[in-house]
């Protein structure tokens, strides 16, 4: 268990799980690859093209692409991760679940370790979540790591 996944949202409970991670993988002698997933926007044209930091127009889906690589080489920057560790980044966009799930899928990882939000009630039972739906179809050891509050 020497490749190790981990989806991140950019926020604070992300980055403990990230540096969870991170430590599980420097006892392993293992490398993490961390992913950001974003949701497409099913009812925009996939033509659409908005104002870029420079004035010029390009796609949309280009532009926020690009602010996720930014905001991903930002957060990893400022997460403080043991020296040495081989760390690899990549964004994607689509369903969260089904993102990470065709990841795991590739035969390329070997444990997921993904925090979770810990919803419940109505809101859980509606909604679902994409740790729960992940745990339930992965193929590879998962790790969930609880938000703390």
């Amino acid at each position: 268990m020497r490749r190790i996944l981990v989806p991140v949202d950019y926020s604070e409970p992300s980055r403990a799980v990230l540096k969870f991670a991170s430590e599980i993988a420097r006892h392993l002698g293992g490398e993490l690859t961390v992913v950001h997933v974003w949701e497409c926007m099913p009812h925009a044209p996939p033509d659409l093209t908005v104002k870029g930091k420079d004035g010029k127009l390009r796609k949309l889906a280009d532009v926020i692409r690009e602010n996720a690589e930014t905001e991903m080489q930002q957060f990893l920057a400022q997460t403080e991760l043991p020296k040495g560790l081989p760390v690899k980044s990549r964004v994607e966009s689509g369903d969260a679940a089904k993102c990470i799930l065709g990841d795991l899928d590739s035969g390329e990882f070997d444990l997921l370790v993904m925090g979770t939000h810990g919803r419940g009630g109505v809101k859980h039972l509606v909604l679902g979540s994409v740790a729960e739906k992940i745990v339930r179809s992965s193929k590879v050891p998962v790790i969930t790591v609880p938000a703390r509050g």
